[in-house]
């Protein structure tokens, strides 16, 4: 089974993606969030790796239903 992590968009959507890279693209780091098409608006949106602590049973359930497909960056 493949590991993913939970990420939360700009919009507040929950949803999970199979890669979040966390590395410096160039001499500047771009910031903790990555590039990655929602899943629930369809939109490119700058998300960020949501604290699953602080996430209940059905609100993590749900964001491991809805896998993203890309990132960009």
């Amino acid at each position: 089974m493949d590991q993913r992590a939970v990420v939360r968009c700009a919009e507040g959507h929950l949803f999970s993606t199979s890669t979040f890279p966390m590395q410096n693209l160039g001499p500047a780091r771009l910031g903790p969030g990555r590039l990655i098409r929602c899943p629930q608006c369809g939109r490119m949106r700058s998300s960020v790796l949501a604290d699953v602590r602080a996430l209940s049973a059905p609100q993590l359930a749900r964001a491991m239903r809805l896998e993203a497909a890309e990132f960009l960056a």
